[in-house]
């Protein structure tokens, strides 16, 4: 099977990575998106995909189901130089394919930020786990067949908490298996990355300027640290996607509603 990865052109050029952060989301990862954009670097993060189209989707998703479930080819280092050429650090992404990227990225600086595995779970729960529902449910999981982009997008979030939740989904039993889950992931990350290349903080203990400028080489600034990290904040970036998918769907059902009606009006005429 073919994979979008692949559609790619070979960049010119590869940004050489000069950190990859292994946090999941939830736990600080778009703030420290944003502050490291303040600082001048270009940061890879999820919210990149979501300003895309279909096809970066498509990369993530076969990207993902290769590592997670073995399901295809595992990405190496020339489809993540691909994938990843304008983009200095790579955020997020590797919690979906932590054994690809850290094989392909062995010489690698890397970031973890950890949260209490509760709150991450409710963190997780209502937002992740808020748009995969949201998706799987009627009317919009039929609004899904008239927009590609939330169609995948489905695909990729649907994937992410069938899989952390151990197929349990938002019950209390898939609850239970996100906390399991994301304790075995930090500490799988603490297992394969040496720990004289890996830099942890803790989230409750506060993120800043000074646990990431020292590691990137450059001066702490003088301004504010940019925290994002609520639900609402995710909302605010789901919700226009939801808009469109509403507003392509009920176009597109009542269109197909009304040819129905239009063909069956004709049928009963050539009957009389």
């Amino acid at each position: 099977m073919s994979r979008a990865i692949d559609e790619l052109p070979t960049p010119t050029h590869i940004e050489p990575k000069k950190l990859i952060v292994l946090s999941a989301p939830r736990t600080g990862t778009h703030g420290l998106y944003a502050a490291l954009k303040q600082l001048g670097f270009r940061p890879f993060h999820m919210i990149e995909i979501v300003k895309s189209g279909p096809k970066a989707i498509r990369i993530m998703n076969d990207a993902q189901k290769a590592d997670l479930f073995l399901d295809g080819k595992p990405y190496g280092r020339a489809e993540f130089d691909k994938w990843f050429a304008d983009y200095d650090i790579i955020i997020e992404m590797p919690f979906f394919m932590l054994h690809s990227l850290v094989r392909a990225y062995p010489e690698a600086k890397f970031f973890l930020t950890e949260r209490n595995p509760e709150k991450w779970a409710t963190s997780f729960a209502s937002t992740v786990g808020w748009a995969a529902t949201k998706f799987r449910t009627f009317p919009m999981s039929v609004f899904l067949y008239f927009d590609a982009f939330a169609s995948c997008m489905s695909s990729v979030v649907g994937i992410q908490v069938a899989y952390f939740s151990n197929g349990h989904w938002l019950t209390p039993e898939g609850r239970k298996y996100l906390v399991e889950n994301y304790r075995e992931y930090i500490a799988e990350v603490k297992q394969i990355v040496p720990p004289q290349q890996l830099t942890v903080v803790r989230l409750e203990d506060g993120l800043g300027w000074d646990d990431i400028c020292p590691l990137l080489g450059v001066p702490v600034p003088d301004f504010k640290w940019p925290a994002l990290n609520t639900p609402e904040e995710f909302a605010g970036h789901m919700g226009p996607v939801m808009k469109r998918v509403v507003r392509k769907g009920l176009i597109g059902t009542t269109f197909i509603l009304a040819s129905f009606i239009a063909v069956g009006l004709w049928y009963l005429k050539r009957m009389m």
